[in-house]
């Protein structure tokens, strides 16, 4: 990696200005309480730099100006109108957008940006109201899914239907409101398949009946070994199936269904898959997935589905490849750790929260929900422990 500041020194205009800016945002976050004058002197300094930057520098700073407290207003309207593999961080994360910009970005720029605003975790009534006026599937099932709305009623056809029309109309198996239920159930059956089925008492013979006291005396005298065998057999078991829903589900179409899948896998909340897929450079799916012991090939099939660009072409073979060789497997599995334990201090909920089913919440209201800040103040404590 170059040193950036020494960047400067070098005759290339393009890398010297791409540095400067990514100084002047360093200089910003050393700003607690930044002033009015700070701000000015930024936005005059950050705007025609970023016009001049690459798209990989564009998304790098948009990602960092999200975690800032204060950003000046012209600079946060410029990047949430930016295409949605720039803007979707900042306009995911950052706590004082306003929400009259962010409609008017919404309606400017349409469905993508409208999938990004359906992931903050403050929207109001009115922005849901303003995201639903777009009458996007995609978007309604978000909002769906993170318990914001309802789930829409089934039209009831006021025409009878005749038994051959029925018998004629293609049957669909459509996904449940919670895909997880799904998920739950096709891991029951995949465990009881791979475990081994007791035999029945008919197939016993019937000239030898063992006493009842010997066979209580037989099976409480079973070594605590091969109990632990056993046990270590199951899980092992279990967490083949769950990395095999993994590779199932790394399609294109089926985004929710993987985050499900690798919320089972973590046995962790919804929300830390949904807060992992959103890292648009992949390096935390990657992280996850190594942490978690799945194949290189599920790995890179997932993180070239869902993030595009990285499968393009590297000088080894993808850029994906390259972002799992450069990992290192015992610092990705201490990452998971440290995630696993801040989610389940934070999540006082189910391990999956992402619909509302027969008319009872499952998520937390408006008002319960817990805000970033409150996060970082509760996850500071382990992350130190760690």
């Amino acid at each position: 990696m170059s040193d950036n500041f020494r960047d400067l020194e070098r005759p290339d205009g393009a890398r010297r200005k791409q540095a400067v800016l990514m100084a002047a945002i360093s200089a910003l976050e050393c700003l607690d309480h930044p002033s009015r004058q700070d701000l000015a002197r930024f936005s005059r300094l950050f705007i025609p730099l970023y016009r001049t930057a690459s798209q990989e520098t564009r998304r790098t700073a948009s990602a960092t100006l999200s975690r800032l407290s204060q950003v000046p207003d012209d600079v946060a309207e410029m990047l949430i109108n930016e295409p949605v593999a720039i803007a979707a961080p900042f306009i995911v994360h950052y706590p004082r957008l306003r929400e009259t910009a962010l409609i008017r970005a919404v309606m400017r720029n349409g469905a993508p940006h409208a999938r990004a605003a359906a992931r903050r975790s403050d929207l109001s009534p009115q922005a849901i109201a303003a995201l639903q006026e777009l009458k996007d599937p995609s978007v309604d099932g978000l909002l769906v899914l993170r318990g914001l709305i309802p789930q829409p009623a089934q039209p009831v056809s006021a025409t009878p239907v005749s038994a051959a029309t029925a018998a004629t109309r293609p049957i669909v198996d459509a996904p449940p409101l919670d895909p997880s239920e799904k998920l739950r159930a096709e891991l029951r059956k995949l465990v009881a398949a791979a475990s081994p089925t007791p035999k029945s008492p008919l197939n016993r013979p019937t000239g030898t009946r063992v006493p009842q006291e010997v066979a209580e005396t037989a099976a409480t005298a079973l070594p605590d070994a091969a109990n632990a065998t056993r046990s270590t057999a199951a899980r092992r078991r279990v967490a083949d199936v769950r990395l095999s829903q993994l590779a199932r589900h790394a399609k294109a179409d089926q985004e929710t269904w993987f985050a499900t899948a690798l919320a089972d896998a973590m046995g962790a909340s919804y929300a830390l898959a949904e807060r992992i897929m959103m890292d648009l450079s992949g390096r935390q799916l990657a992280t996850a997935l190594i942490g978690l012991g799945a194949p290189d090939s599920t790995i890179k099939s997932a993180l070239e589905t869902f993030f595009p660009h990285l499968a393009n072409p590297s000088n080894r073979h993808t850029l994906a490849t390259d972002l799992i060789e450069e990992l290192d497997a015992e610092s990705c599995t201490a990452r998971l750790n440290a995630w696993q334990r801040a989610d389940s201090y934070t999540s006082g909920a189910a391990t999956h929260i992402p619909a509302t089913a027969d008319s009872k919440p499952v998520r937390q209201t408006l008002g319960q929900r817990t805000t970033p800040q409150e996060v970082r103040r509760r996850t500071t404590p382990s992350r130190k422990s760690a």
